[in-house]
Formats: structure tokens, sequence, C-alpha cells
């Protein structure tokens, strides 16, 4: 009863909440607490929480009191949970959230084949947002990271995040301008379709050029943002 009331308040705004329905539906996230007003999930180390008001959330976060990273669905909500906690933005976290509600698989025009830990280092090195070595692994070694080739060379890759999203997309300075962001995205669209899951990803404020390749593909876009949060360090 919880999961569906759960998802009957996230269902209001489905595009922004995108990122825990689908872990929900997919039972890879649990509802910790929910009133008429507000949900709170938890899924693996991450705390998602989207709410009518600061008031609301605050309410249900005292059933997570101890989180680290949290997930926060809306633009207002999260300017008003930073006020009243102490939390710290990660770099370039407010998002967009982009979804694709059709069922029709995409054409995909490139060799797109999986990547192992062979591809670590070009991984690592070629990811722009961040750089950490143990979650490249973590990604490759899962089977999620999946790589463009062009005569026999990796020109480009696309993963999945931990947390369900589609994301990780880069395409080498060499083979940009050949279509290959459109390849690469299109071919992990249909491997969710595949799985009986929703493609969606998040797209950073300002980055209108990855938001002009979602709705290019067919992808809803969000009208609110979402950002991710962590717990301050407490100074000793």
């Amino acid at each position: 009863m919880d999961e569906q009331l759960a998802m009957e308040y996230l269902q209001r705004e489905p595009v922004r909440n995108i990122s825990m329905i689908e872990p929900l539906r997919l039972g890879r996230a649990s509802v910790t607490a929910r009133t008429e007003k507000g949900v709170l999930l938890q899924m693996m180390d991450i705390t998602m929480v989207a709410a009518d008001s600061v008031a609301e959330a605050l309410a249900l976060l005292e059933a997570r009191p101890n989180f680290e990273t949290l997930n926060i669905l809306g633009g207002e909500l999260t300017d008003g949970l930073l006020e009243k906690l102490p939390l710290e933005l990660e770099l370039g976290s407010r998002c967009w959230q982009a979804a694709y509600l059709k069922k029709t698989p995409l054409p995909v025009e490139a060799d797109v084949r999986r990547l192992n830990l062979e591809y670590f280092d070009a991984v690592l090195e070629g990811y722009s947002l961040f750089h950490d070595p143990d979650y490249i692994a973590d990604r490759l070694k899962a089977g999620v990271v999946y790589g463009a080739f062009v005569d026999g060379e990796l020109a480009g890759f696309i993963g999945e995040h931990n947390e369900g999203s589609m994301g990780m997309l880069e395409v080498f300075p060499a083979y940009r301008r050949r279509g290959l962001a459109v390849a690469l995205e299109s071919f992990q669209i249909n491997r969710y379709l595949s799985e009986g899951r929703v493609p969606f990803d998040q797209v950073i404020v300002g980055n209108e050029k990855s938001l002009g390749l979602q709705r290019k593909l067919g992808m809803e876009v969000s009208e609110d943002t979402m950002a991710w949060a962590h717990r301050k360090a407490m100074d000793n």
C-alpha cells in the first residue's frame, strides 16, 4: 500500500520525479516514509525526497536522520533544504530530468559494443564530469558501459549510473560531428526499452547542447530541476 500511494504522489510530476519513480517501480528503492504531501525513498546509500514543501520534506527526513547523499526533486525544495540543513551541492548537480516515454526503439547508426576493464584508462581519462577510478571500474564491471567504434578504435562511450540513469556520455574530440552522441544514446535507450525500463537521464542546468540532444531523440524534459547534495563534513 505504501508503494502504491507513494507512486501515486510521484506520478503527479512524472518526468521531474522519474529518478524516484523508476527505482521504486523496479524494486530497486524502498519507501522509507510517505504522506499525502511527500515521499522519502532509499536506494543503496542514496536518500531521495520529493515533497510539497520544505517543512514536509524535513518531517519526512526525520525517518532517515543520518543520510549522506540526498537526491532532492524540485528547485524550490532544493533551495529550502540548503537553508535548513548542513548540505552542499555536488558541482554541476542542479539538473533537468529527461525521460523517453515512448515504446519505439531508435535507429543506431554506429558500431556499439559493451566495454570491459580493458578500456578502463580510456573511460577514466575521457569522462569529463568527474575523476573517480573506483566508480568507473564499478560501472565497467557491472557491464553497463558501451563504446562506439570507428575503424576499430574507441571513439566515445555511454554508461549507466549506479542509481539507474543514463549518463557518462562522451565522444572523443577527433570523432565529434559524426552523429556518435545520437547513436550512443539511441543504443542506450533501446537497451533500457528491451529490459522493460523507462530510459531517463539528467542534464546539468546550462548545458543547452545536451538538452538539444535529449529533445532530438524524443525525450521529454522536466519543467523543474532536481539536485544532488551531500551532508557537509563537520570540522573537528
